[in-house]
């Protein structure tokens, strides 16, 4: 039997660039009569099982996504038994949007993860850009705010183009650099964003966006982590003197390689920072400016499950 195709960071490809010594990849399926229903898949590191292992998140891959909720509830019943079996004494699961997966259910796997014993043990708010319906850029930018169409035209977008890195160690150093200006440390370092590409090709890409006069002035990280969707997993500017930020240019372009690919939505990641006691607590420029261009919130949690 055939898996259902897998999240990119349920992957054991990718597992197998984060995992440390000792631990291991185990995906958990869910079997019908004659087919796969849905899998479970994660890191499994001594007692303790994580899907969305260094990873934003995880989750159920299911086969079909109208699958019904009793199916979905039964993919994460069997999925609990089996790591019981293992001896699992904490599971973790990092919930994804619904833009890498079907609103109707993501919303049955959190349902069934509650009522399989799971507790919220950490919650984010996940942005994204929803590109069904939308034609092009010049759509797109139409359709926002007087402010953000103003910041546009100053940013002078016809001076900017978004093009893939030639050199990576030099877009990086710009994403590093757009953190420590802002007293903040990048979350991923380019030898594991290497290998993960190694892995998966072009799904990972590492963007400039090059002024004609500046030179690169911004860039983006971005995994094609589903099939309908990419994820930012990084993106700032820095190292430059224009009277105005080119990050609404670099939104634009991305939606506009975004459309170009067939893409339903861009996934801009969450908008939270740690409170240095446990707790996440809002990113309050960070959100206007993903509300800015279009995109909305949703609820991202991370479910525990424990046993004695």
């Amino acid at each position: 039997m055939s898996l259902p195709s897998a999240l990119l960071f349920n992957d054991p490809r990718y597992h197998a660039v984060h995992a440390p010594d000792g631990a291991r990849s185990v995906v958990l399926a869910h079997r019908t009569d004659d087919r796969v229903v849905g899998t479970l898949a994660g890191v499994l590191d001594g007692p303790t099982f994580t899907s969305g292992y260094s990873a934003p998140f995880g989750g159920v891959d299911l086969e079909r996504p109208d699958e019904t909720p009793s199916r979905i509830c039964a993919v994460v019943d069997d999925a609990v038994a089996q790591l019981d079996a293992l001896g699992v004494r904490e599971t973790v699961v990092r919930c994804r949007p619904a833009c890498h997966g079907a609103p109707a259910a993501e919303d049955a796997v959190r349902f069934a993860l509650l009522n399989a014993g799971f507790a919220v043990a950490e919650a984010d708010l996940s942005f994204t850009l929803d590109l069904r319906g939308i034609r092009d850029g010049e759509q797109w930018l139409a359709a926002r705010k007087r402010e953000l169409r103003r910041a546009v035209r100053q940013a002078e977008p016809e001076r900017l183009t978004l093009r893939d890195a030639e050199d990576w160690d030099a877009a990086f150093a710009l994403l590093r650099a757009n953190r420590e200006q802002r007293g903040r440390t990048l979350s991923v370092d380019l030898e594991r964003v290497l290998a993960v590409r190694g892995a998966f090709g072009d799904r990972v890409r590492l963007a400039v966006l090059r002024h004609d006069t500046e030179g690169p002035v911004a860039a983006a990280l971005t995994y094609r982590v589903s099939g309908p969707a990419e994820l930012v997993v990084a993106w700032g500017d820095a190292d430059h003197d224009l009277p105005a930020s080119p990050m609404p240019v670099l939104a634009l372009r991305l939606v506009e390689r975004a459309l170009d690919d067939g893409l339903a939505a861009l996934d801009l990641g969450t908008s939270t920072l740690s409170d240095g006691a446990g707790h996440r607590v809002p990113n309050d420029g960070l959100v206007q400016f993903k509300r800015a261009v279009g995109a909305t919130a949703e609820l991202r949690p991370v479910l525990v499950r424990r046993t004695p």
